[in-house]
């Protein structure tokens, strides 16, 4: 080999070797982790920073429903839906067993109170805050311990 092809070759190694130094570099300090959950990193501090990705609000007033999926009503646009996360804000902490068992009862209130509504209702912020006021009602017809006194929509996605 000529000296030209050598040290052609030697330049082609050294910039693969940094770009693969690189690569692993980026991917091992990215915001993902491929071990689970990407929401639950480790901290990461240093350089003034500190990263903890997603952190759940776990409050004893509040309570998790959880994600709800319900066909919308028909009149303004056929085949749409809406798929939502709840979390109740209670009255008193010990409403918690009566909603765990009633829980079957409530998840029902929920999707048939959302399945009433039309895509052009929820699709403002009006509507959403009129969405959350029907289903506190409902909800809190269900319930005899306590009241529920807020419902929030942790996650809202109508398609």
């Amino acid at each position: 080999m000529n000296k030209n092809k050598i040290r052609t070759v030697a330049v082609v190694v050294i910039i693969a070797t940094m770009a693969l130094a690189f690569i692993i570099y980026a991917v091992s300090n990215s915001a993902f982790n491929f071990k689970g959950n990407s929401f639950n990193q480790k901290t990461k501090t240093g350089l003034g920073y500190m990263r903890t990705g997603r952190q759940d609000f776990n409050s004893p007033e509040t309570f998790f429903m959880g994600n709800f999926t319900a066909n919308m009503a028909m009149n303004d646009r056929s085949g749409k839906f809406v798929c939502v996360e709840i979390r109740l804000k209670m009255s008193d902490t010990d409403m918690v067993k009566e909603l765990k068992e009633k829980n079957i009862v409530l998840r029902d209130a929920v999707i048939e109170e959302m399945s009433l509504n039309r895509f052009s209702e929820v699709s403002t912020e009006k509507g959403k805050l009129a969405l959350k006021e029907k289903l506190r009602n409902r909800l809190n017809s269900v319930v005899s311990e306590g009241d529920i006194e807020e419902v929030y929509f942790t996650k809202f996605i109508i398609q």
